[in-house]
């Protein structure tokens, strides 16, 4: 009989246990499941007292699920643990060892061998006192909890990281080379020879007087000038950032060429042994698909099977290859005897014509193959990560994927060949204000879908062969062919949403990053010139409403800006805009405004009214690359709209870029360009302050409101200055325009 407790999913009581003692993630995503998992997800902690393990068995188990336990037992390890070997006791006299690395975290857990009996005593090398002051033993007793213990490890081992990484971030808690950087930025040096003990301390002290908080810094300065005209703390210090509006330009930094040898991964690491992609589970040849001779010239190598076949994802990267470099030789594909991705479908190789291999295989990772290689013998082997071996074809053109209310929308399965005793089944996730239905019966190689409510509708393609079971999702969307007057509908389809909420209070757009919409072919704006003037979020989508306006209806769109004195705030916030259509009912225009994406659209008394949620104006472009692709050694100039020019004194504008891979280089004033460092993912962003107030790492040193206009003496003025070179926190600029007379 077992003295532990044998446990289902769900918490165990461990007596032994102490209370600072980890959890395993298994327990918490076991106590999740329902009664039916509860035999594969059982557990049983183990007490060890001392050096020994209390007498257990499986006798609950067997009991509740009528099956003799197959248990896989987990070590865990209360606290961060040095090298050690861990011994443990048998039933039977038998023993074992498990041997651990140094720097084992708490929480962390290690599988055991499976013993040859119950387990009875346990000990480690180098640790002492009581075992369960270091360990907790757990059985795993079903194959749900050992999947649960696989999944959930990755997030016992970093709980503990997580914890140590936030308490070096203090004094206190950091030690040996973060106790270093900490001083660094505080400007205070380790001396030689002295222990984290003692430098801890100093660094403690130094903190107190070098790091000032705001308020502190307030009262050392008022204290230190005194009541100015009669106005007792007369200063104040402001550290509230300014209004920033910002856009952001994602890029991909490519390599020009790839030597003979060298590899290069998605993440643009070159290097000459990189880690492969995960390899697919499962994978059956008759889902591959022929590469056209019009997609790549095939010229297959001896021996090579041929006609030459590859997953989908790789017929969709060599389509997207032949952009960079048309009628590209493709030598080899799927090939069940190679080594590589080439067995199941993943990988080809590569030459061209004309174009050297050295810049075929960076053309290649520039298509988006997962892992790239230069071989030596002359080829480029290039191979995707696992895709969708299953596919659905939506339709073709801009209006792939949408289907209108009451329209349908024939699905297909592809490839259009399924193999012999194929089953595909399709099916409805509605998770959204979307709806539609397939027709009965729901199953074969296509399908037809009808519309039946607005928003987003996501459908599944599942398909059963034996025991292979593949699935493809996609999403389609449903667009309302008329909105009924009197209502409204919101961006995903939800009838009658609120509208946007307006901008907080103070935080209205400047009006200089309004933009003029301007289209005399389609659009008239009547008599009053702030009919043009509007966001340009909101500008972006009445382009796109006058591109789905039916070429046949005759006349303009009309539009128009409440100017009145009782407009609504989005009106007032250029976000709102009423629209109207000669030839098109107002039912008709709603809907197209829909589909154009404004979030709002209401539909009352012939007038179409649409809003649009607050966005940032901000947009950042680079007109020379080419797709999203910088090669490096490579500059091309950014552009950031509205430009500078445009906005005038409302807002400073600041470049920045990030990850590394890319630098921003200014080649004339006002004008920026970004350049290609090394390969890998990169941003440069744009961003406008607005306003007076401070930047960031600024604080600025005002007088309170009631001294507007007070002029303060030079011998006060140089007093505070002097005061703030003291004081101010290390690497913060102190803005004193107000001050000193607009002078920082």
């Amino acid at each position: 009989m077992s003295t532990a407790t044998d446990a289902a999913a769900g918490p165990v009581t461990d007596p032994a246990a102490a209370p600072e003692r980890p959890r395993l993630a298994v327990a918490d995503m076991a106590a999740r499941l329902t009664v039916p998992f509860a035999r594969g997800s059982d557990q049983l902690h183990l007490t060890v007292r001392g050096t020994g393990i209390d007498p257990y068995g499986f006798d609950l188990h067997r009991a509740q699920f009528g099956s003799v336990p197959e248990p896989l037992y987990i070590l865990q390890a209360r606290h961060r643990v040095d090298a050690t070997t861990v011994t443990f006791t048998v039933t039977g006299g038998g023993t074992f060892d498990v041997e651990l690395p140094d720097g084992l975290a708490a929480g962390t857990s290690v599988p055991l061998p499976t013993p040859a009996g119950l387990l009875t005593g346990i000990r480690s090398t180098g640790l002492t006192g009581p075992q369960e002051d270091h360990w907790r033993v757990t059985a795993l007793l079903g194959t749900m909890a050992r999947l649960l213990w696989a999944v959930g490890w990755e997030r016992d081992h970093l709980r503990d990281q997580i914890a140590r990484t936030l308490d070096v971030r203090t004094v206190e808690h950091a030690y040996g080379g973060h106790l270093d950087r900490i001083g660094a930025g505080l400007g205070v040096v380790r001396a030689p020879r002295e222990t984290d003990d003692a430098y801890q301390r100093r660094l403690a002290v130094a903190r107190r007087w070098t790091l000032p908080t705001p308020a502190g810094l307030t009262a050392a300065l008022n204290d230190a000038v005194g009541p100015i005209d009669g106005v007792a703390d007369p200063l104040v210090l402001d550290d509230t950032g300014a209004e920033l509006r910002r856009g952001v330009l994602p890029l991909r930094v490519v390599p020009s060429a790839l030597l003979p040898g060298q590899s290069i991964d998605v993440l643009g690491t070159i290097g000459t042994n990189l880690p492969r992609p995960p390899v697919e589970e499962p994978f059956d040849p008759a889902f591959l698909v022929l590469l056209s001779p019009f997609a790549a010239q095939l010229d297959p190598l001896p021996g090579t099977p041929v006609p030459i076949r590859v997953q989908p994802v790789v017929a969709t990267a060599i389509g997207r290859l032949n952009l960079f470099a048309s009628a590209s030789r493709v030598h080899a594909g799927y090939d069940p005897a190679a080594p590589d991705a080439r067995a199941t479908g993943r990988a080809v190789l590569l030459s061209h014509a004309t174009v050297p291999v050295e810049r075929i295989a960076a053309l290649a990772h520039w298509a988006g193959f997962d892992l790239v290689t230069h071989r030596r013998d002359g080829l480029v082997y290039a191979e995707c990560a696992p895709g969708e071996l299953l596919g659905m074809d939506t339709g073709t053109g801009p209006a792939a994927g949408t289907v209108p209310v009451g329209g349908t929308l024939t699905l297909a399965a592809r490839p259009v060949l399924l193999p012999p005793g194929s089953l595909v089944r399709w099916y409805v996730v509605q998770c959204g204000a979307g709806r539609g239905v397939f027709a009965p019966p729901a199953e074969g190689a296509s399908a037809t879908f009808t519309g039946t409510a607005p928003g987003k509708v996501i459908v599944t393609a599942e398909l059963r062969l034996g025991s292979l079971t593949l699935s493809a999702t996609r999403e389609l969307t449903v667009y309302p062919v008329t909105v009924a007057d009197g209502t409204a509908i919101g961006a995903d389809g939800t009838p009658d949403p609120d509208p946007p909420p307006p901008v907080p209070p103070g935080q209205a757009l400047d009006p200089a990053f309004l933009v003029r919409h301007d289209d005399p072919a389609h659009a008239e704006y009547g008599t009053e010139a702030e009919n043009h003037r509007m966001r340009r979020e909101v500008a972006e989508h009445l382009d796109a409403l006058i591109a789905l306006l039916p070429t046949t209806a005759t006349g303009k769109l009309a539009v128009r800006r409440d100017l009145g004195a009782t407009a609504s705030p989005l009106a007032q916030e250029a976000r709102e805009l009423r629209l109207g259509h000669p030839a098109l009912p107002p039912g008709t225009l709603g809907a197209l405004a829909h589909r154009a994406g404004f979030t709002y659209v209401r539909v009352a008394g012939g007038v179409v009214t649409v809003a649009q949620e607050d966005q940032d104006p901000v947009r950042v472009t680079a007109p020379g690359l080419f797709i999203d692709c910088l090669e490096t050694g490579t500059t091309v100039p950014v552009t950031v709209t509205p430009a500078p020019a445009d906005i005038g004194g409302a807002g400073v504008l600041a470049w920045s870029s990030g990850d590394g891979a890319a630098q921003l280089v200014t080649t004339a004033p006002g004008a920026m360009s970004v350049r290609g460092l090394r390969p890998g993912p990169a941003w440069v962003q744009a961003a406008y302050r607005v306003g007076d107030g401070p930047g960031p790492y600024q604080l600025a040193v005002r007088l309170r409101p009631e001294l507007a206009g007070h002029t303060l003496p030079p011998a006060t003025r140089d007093l505070i200055v002097n005061l703030l070179a003291d004081l101010r926190p290390l690497g913060v600029e102190v803005v004193t325009r107000t001050l000193t007379g607009g002078t920082p």
